[in-house]
């Protein structure tokens, strides 16, 4: 599929820059005025979600990839909720960890550079690990049994980038994060600024909409680069958040015109059908 001329260019170019501008904006008012952290997160969450939702439903790119009543409820919605669950959990694990083992305000060498410094310093850490996981779970094969779940519906929305086993959200909520977030000595206001745009970026690379941000593409994933990771017949593009690591190692795909022809995985009759929620669940400890 080649994309041509866009057809509503205000929502294809404007789309992300407002929501960059709105998340830039939330995160100056919670460090300026001391507004509670975790708040902050769940109302640019919510923003964000309800207006790519809206925009994809008004913009989508491809109608076939839209999210359906039958694909949400019955395939994607019990792992969506399970997902709130173990991501609810795995965050107050991470705090206990932390609250017994780490000092509360950061510490070492990288508590002493300027916050955006500290916050970028994160983000790219955590998409090394996050990198160096995801691509073991498209090679090693019971990994991939793990991680083949998020591949498996063939629509890509926003709302189906919470279709995740959870053993995949315990490495990246849990693991990553304590990692990331408590052992590198970063303060709590930098670990803040880097959910923040980890939040943005994961969200709106699921969108089904024509989004468009040209050379940023080779910065930050998002809806252009990460599509290309969810088509059937495409690898690379492993990264989360930044670019930086694919381009390193050699898997960034970035083709502005071309769309994938489909989604979802290369061989469905070799992974349970995900409507099967438990055979789906069961399938990476099956022999």
């Amino acid at each position: 599929m080649e994309l041509d001329r866009p057809t509503r260019p205000l929502l294809t170019y404007g789309t992300y820059p407002a929501l960059a501008a709105v998340t830039a904006a939330a995160l100056w008012a919670a460090l300026r005025w001391n507004l509670d952290r975790d708040a902050v997160i769940g109302v640019l969450t919510a923003v964000t979600i309800v207006t790519v939702f809206t925009v994809e439903r008004v913009n989508p790119l491809h109608e076939r990839w839209s999210m359906t009543k039958d694909g949400f409820l019955g395939r994607d919605l019990p792992f969506i909720g399970l997902a709130v669950v173990v991501e609810q959990l795995a965050t107050a694990g991470v705090g206990l960890v932390a609250a017994a083992t780490m000092p509360r305000n950061g510490f070492g060498p990288l508590a002493r550079t300027p916050l955006l410094a500290q916050a970028v310093f994160a983000l790219v850490a955590l998409d090394l690990l996050w990198y160096g996981y995801h691509r073991a779970a498209h090679t090693i094969s019971r990994l991939w049994r793990v991680h083949g779940l998020h591949h498996s519906p063939s629509q890509l929305y926003v709302l189906m980038h919470q279709v995740f086993h959870p053993f995949d959200l315990l490495v990246s909520r849990f693991v990553i994060s304590l990692i990331v977030f408590k052992t590198t000595g970063i303060s709590p206001d930098a670990a803040f600024i880097a959910i923040a745009v980890l939040g943005l970026q994961q969200t709106v690379s699921h969108v089904n909409s024509d989004l468009r941000v040209g050379k940023l593409n080779h910065v930050l994933i998002g809806a252009e680069t990460h599509r290309y990771h969810h088509g059937a017949q495409e690898r690379g593009n492993y990264g989360s958040v930044v670019a930086i690591w694919d381009i390193v190692f050699g898997t960034f795909l970035y083709e502005p015109r071309r769309v994938p022809d489909a989604f979802g995985l290369e061989d469905p009759g070799s992974f349970p059908d995900p409507r099967r929620f438990h055979a789906a669940l069961a399938w990476p400890f099956t022999p």
